[in-house]
This record gives C-alpha cells, structure tokens and sequence, in this order.
C-alpha cells in the first residue's frame, strides 16, 4: 500500500497575470514564477529576458546552487575561468560558492533561471523595481539597489562584468 500523505509544501500553480515582474539593470526583466514561500524554501524558478549587452558582475551565491537554461537567443556564460556560448536550448549548472556571471550577446534572450534553494527571488524582488501597470519603455535602475542588497542575500559580488566577445 502505498503512503500518499503530503509531508512538504502543497503543490504550487502560478499564471502570469499573476506574478510579480520586476526592472532590472540594463533591459532585463525578471518575472518571480516560484519563490520560496510557494516550494518550502526548496527552489526558485525564474523567466528572464533581457537586450544585447546585458551583462552582470562576476559574482558568487554563497548559499544557492544556479541553472540556466536559455530560452531564445544566446549568452556568454564565464564560470570561474571558463568562458562558454549557449544557445536556444543549452544549459548551465553553477554550484553554490562558483563565480560565475553571465551577458547577452544576442539582440535579445529569454532564460529561465532556477536556484536552490530558492533565496535568489528574494534578492530579485530586493533589488528589482516592481512593474506596475504596463512596462516601461526604457527605465533607468540604480545598480547600488543590486550591490546593496547582495550582501543580504549571501552574493557576494567579486569582479565587475566581464566584456562580451565581440565576434
């Protein structure tokens, strides 16, 4: 017989009228799907899209382990001292306590971005500016929000963005 009692958090359905959508640094916008008051802390998924030379800093998550996996266009992922291109389609998995950064070399690119456990939506949602109403054409972001909020969120920013190859 088989035990079918729930013993973590009940199942979670987002829909994205829903869902908190927040401005980023260049022209890139988070939309949070899951967080961690919705998968008990396990996991966060978030959908990304951002413009051609959206790049972020090296930086480390201390406490969360970090996949993405792109959606549209493509990106230049540095992992430690690899540099890597992905595509519509590819993947990275980063392990908690890597450096690691990301840019877009593409005109634009979507990803989805999974951490866990899910502490990276929190800082999303810190440092992000809340889209309310219909989305700017262009914005102007304060990248001290970004380095402010990275502390409390265990990030630890260790090295400016690195340049997009040019070919």
């Amino acid at each position: 017989m088989s035990n079918l009692s729930q013993d973590g958090p009940p199942a979670a359905v987002t829909n994205k009228r829903d869902r908190p959508q927040f401005l980023w640094a260049g022209g890139t916008i988070f939309d949070v799907v899951l967080d961690g008051t919705q998968t008990g802390g396990s996991v966060a998924l978030l959908d990304q899209r951002g413009v051609r030379g959206d790049t972020t800093p090296m930086h480390v998550h201390r406490d969360e382990a970090e996949i993405f996996y792109v959606l549209e266009g493509a990106i230049t992922a540095w992992s430690g001292n690899d540099v890597l291109t992905l595509e519509a389609g590819g993947a990275i998995y980063l392990p908690a306590n890597q450096p690691h950064a990301f840019g877009i070399h593409t005109e634009r690119a979507r990803l989805i971005t999974i951490t866990s456990p899910a502490g990276f939506a929190n800082f999303v949602r810190g440092a992000g500016t809340p889209i309310t109403g219909d989305l700017p054409a262009q914005w102007e972001f304060d990248l001290t929000s970004i380095m402010s909020a990275a502390p409390l969120h265990h990030i630890e920013i260790v090295g400016p963005p690195p340049a997009l190859p040019t070919s």
